[in-house]
């Protein structure tokens, strides 16, 4: 089972190479069911984005006004009124309006410090009443140019665009469009996105496609950019909301619209063939799984085919049929390969673009017989060999010990019995306790060999002697039949060192199943202090100087009428015995990074106060009495 399961994966994982075709589409019918879900919701921004979307998909819209007459919204918010008149516009309910909605657009409108936003909102919401453009062009072009000086985000620009649509100054749109195409942000080299994430990107695409269509001018994305920003929609699979669900539509149907259309080319079901199926089927739709406009089904072409193993072409120009009744699923052939088990890749093109997908041709393999021998490590001995056929096991359990060896030997072959070679060759050797996985590899005569050195393997199996039982399994991505065959048992023996099977390890380098003992901590104990007598001796002797200064000046009696009585000395003399201070602090518990925090402005004051102490002494010498 195994072996079944990876093989199973490894299938699954081959795919097409990018380049510039996508690997997949918008589910529009989760999206779908995500727009329903949000036309039942009471909340008017989910029921406006739900309706939007739905007729972006031409699902027919239930009845909604008598929801809409009823919503509960801010009539103080422009952007809740926004939703409120646009859902009723896109439901046909604007008579079920009251006529109050009209005051908040108007007194936006008349606001001199409007921010685009609520410009955009004001002008849409009376657009849904049937009030038309009031907002005039000129004008109100210049208001928006100043407005995006100051905040020229991507999200505002697509305002301006979307405002422009309405004022009719389209040619301004197309103007700045390229520029602001270029300021997209790029992800990992493959996605394209504007900063306010899918909201700004659905808007800008949207809004600038719309308006260089209408112009009937060229669209302004290149190519790249265009696979880019699908890639960019296609990985959004996460949207769960009616609103991500109408702005990921939004800008999808804008790129699907966007001729040349950016292609999705994706296997539709199995990516192999087996003797039984010869076909594998591709699914070629745009953006969003809509049939490609332009393609025609000849135009489906497998270029050419090649084995991954050797290089051999074997298959070219190829036209693929359409499927009847599925104008979007293509039909691939492969019947003259059928038989030549392998990996294969084929160049794919659809009008043109070209990209390269690996198809898997599924055979069966088979096991030959498997010798079994086991011998002297060293070769004095021949080996005791036993022939088992497959799917047969050994007639007895296998003995041998640290100074001999197990070889297996087997070759595997296709359904043609043609030797062949397999990804996955392994030998497994275990019990419930351990177990050890063995390669096999190929030896000169292209057969499958093991060699089991007793001795080397038993680190392998935490020298546990006893019965093991050994398994071969074969495998491959391009193997429909993989095979897992229990061989039979033998019975290791490592040595009088060794432990049996379920005993208790004893080597302390083994696996323990044994608690260990509880580990215990202890500091290392404090260094003795010196006597207190020491201690009084050395303090004494380190405030020796400062007694003598004081006994000199007591001796010879400091004279301070020449201290002047200003300001400038009282702060020089408390700011330089602050200092003083501040040192003996130091010393008992503030550290120097904390005492330079204290000492950098007291250090200010006391050079300040100092310098105009200074200046005041030498006036006061200098003048005469």
């Amino acid at each position: 089972m195994f072996l079944k399961a990876l093989c199973v994966l490894v299938v699954c994982l081959i795919g097409a190479s990018r380049g510039n075709i996508l690997q997949g589409t918008i589910d529009t019918n989760r999206l779908q069911s995500i727009l329903q879900d949000g036309i039942k919701s009471k909340d008017i921004t989910s029921l406006y984005f739900a309706i939007k979307g739905l007729k972006d998909l031409k699902v027919a819209v239930p009845d909604v006004c008598q929801d809409i007459k009823t919503a509960k919204y801010d009539g103080n918010s422009i952007e809740q009124v926004f939703y409120l008149t646009n859902a009723a516009e896109l439901a046909g309910c604007q008579n079920y309006l009251s006529p109050d909605v009209l005051k908040t657009p108007v007194q936006v409108l008349d606001k001199k410090d409007a921010t685009i936003p609520e410009i955009y909102h004001a002008v849409y919401s009376l657009k849904a009443l049937g009030k038309g453009t009031v907002y005039d062009k000129e004008d109100g072009l210049k208001n928006l140019i100043q407005l995006l000086k100051k905040d020229d985000s991507p999200i505002n620009y697509g305002y301006v665009f979307a405002l422009c649509e309405h004022m009719g100054c389209g040619p301004w749109t197309t103007t700045h469009a390229e520029g602001v195409l270029q300021a997209a942000d790029e992800t990992d080299s493959r996605a394209l996105s504007f900063d306010g994430g899918l909201p700004a990107t659905s808007l800008l695409l949207s809004t600038i496609l719309r308006s260089y269509k209408r112009q009937q001018k060229p669209s302004p994305l290149t190519e790249t950019q265009r696979y880019k920003f699908a890639e960019y929609l296609v990985s959004r699979r996460s949207v769960s909301s009616a609103r991500g669900a109408a702005l990921l539509l939004a800008a999808a149907a804008a790129l699907a619209d966007d001729q040349p259309s950016p292609i999705s080319i994706v296997f539709k079901g199995k990516k192999y063939i087996t003797s039984e199926s010869d076909s594998v089927e591709f699914s070629i739709t745009d953006l969003l799984g809509q049939p490609l406009r332009n393609l025609k089904p000849d135009e489906v072409v497998a270029q050419s085919g090649t084995r991954l193993a050797d290089d051999v072409v074997v298959l070219s120009k190829q036209v693929l049929k359409q499927k009847a009744g599925e104008p979007t699923t293509f039909v691939l052939n492969l019947s003259k390969i059928k038989a030549q088990y392998g990996l294969y890749k084929i160049a794919l093109s659809a009008g043109s673009k070209t990209t390269n997908v690996n198809v898997a041709v599924l055979g069966e393999i088979q096991v030959s017989s498997v010798e079994v021998g086991v011998g002297d490590v060293d070769g004095t001995t021949s080996p005791r060999v036993t022939t088992v056929a497959y799917p047969g096991k050994l007639p007895e359990k296998l003995q041998a010990d640290h100074m001999q060896k197990v070889t297996l030997k087997f070759s595997v072959r296709d359904k043609y019995n043609k030797p062949v070679s397999v990804a996955q060759a392994f030998v497994r050797v275990g019990t419930a306790e351990s177990e050890a996985i063995f390669v096999a590899e190929h030896d000169s005569s292209k057969a499958y060999k093991v060699d089991l050195n007793v001795g080397a393997i038993a680190k392998h199996l935490n020298h546990l002697s006893g019965t093991y039982s050994v398994e071969i399994y074969l495998g491959d991505s391009a193997v429909s039949n993989p095979i897992a065959w229990q061989l039979g048992e033998v019975v290791f023996n490592f040595g009088k060192d060794a432990n049996a099977v379920g005993e208790v390890v004893r080597s302390s380098s083994r696996v323990s199943r044994v608690a260990l003992p509880d580990m215990s901590h202890e500091f290392r104990a404090p260094e003795p202090r010196p006597p207190r007598l020491v201690s009084d001796v050395f303090a004494a002797l380190c405030a020796a100087p400062l007694l003598l200064l004081l006994l000199l000046w007591a001796r010879l009696r400091v004279n301070c009428g020449l201290l002047p009585a200003s300001l400038s000395a009282l702060l020089f003399h408390a700011s330089l015995g602050a200092s003083l201070a501040l040192y003996g602090v130091v010393w008992l518990q503030l550290t120097m990074f904390s005492a330079a925090r204290y000492m950098v402005p007291l250090g200010a004051l006391t050079f300040l106060s100092g310098h105009r102490l200074l200046r005041r002494l030498v006036r006061d010498k200098a003048t005469p009495r």
